[in-house]
């Protein structure tokens, strides 16, 4: 008989577990703790938000819709987007998916393949790497540099990890859990980084 997960991708089989719902696990019922495990707040999903979840429901809007988000929500997006750093976005141009998550396993599929890299600056949410192992890729941790509490990322260790495999790098910043922001230099620094070496940047 076999088991049945030997079944399954290789990818899939050798993807670490969550680190952060065997914390999740622990504390979930402990009285008095505040969990601060995961991204999600305190209080309940406002009620206007809940109103027009009801309504859609009640009117019916449970189809299969537009594959990249409905054509109001995008426009609303670029809109948001224009107003923010005031030139031209095209509404065509915007995704919408169901999750950050599935943002990123989006991203992953469309820029590497089995055996190829992407750099992730770490310490970073662990889900990341556990995606691109999932995708046959290979997770690259590239380790920011830390004194007296602040963090940064140097180019020259970006550039050390890199190889002929390498696709992508995987930029999270605001980082969890670190708290790392990257400053607008660092932020060009990478932009020309990934352009002489010709890799995606997925940007979460």
């Amino acid at each position: 008989m076999h088991e049945p997960l030997s079944w399954v991708s290789r990818g899939a089989r050798e993807a670490p577990g969550s680190g952060i719902f065997d914390v999740v696990n622990y504390g979930r019922d402990k009285p008095g703790l505040i969990p601060l495990w995961a991204g999600e707040g305190d209080v309940p999903t406002p009620r206007f938000i809940v109103e027009a979840a009801q309504r859609g429901l009640a009117d019916g809007e449970t189809f299969y819709t537009h594959q990249r988000g409905i054509p109001p929500l995008r426009e609303a997006l670029a809109a948001y987007y224009e107003r923010q750093f005031a030139r031209p976005f095209d509404p065509e141009s915007f995704y919408v998916t169901g999750s950050g998550m599935q943002a990123i396993l989006i991203c992953l599929q469309l820029t590497t393949g089995a055996g190829e890299e992407v750099l992730i600056p770490t310490p970073t949410w662990p889900n990341v790497a556990g995606a691109a192992i999932v995708k046959g890729a290979t997770p690259v941790e590239v380790h920011m540099r830390e004194e007296s509490g602040a963090w940064t990322l140097e180019i020259e260790d970006l550039e050390a990890a890199t190889t002929p495999m390498t696709r992508a790098i995987f930029v999270n910043s605001p980082a969890n859990p670190s708290g790392w922001v990257a400053s607008r230099e660092t932020l060009q620094e990478i932009l020309l980084f990934a352009r002489r070496h010709r890799l995606w940047i997925i940007a979460d």
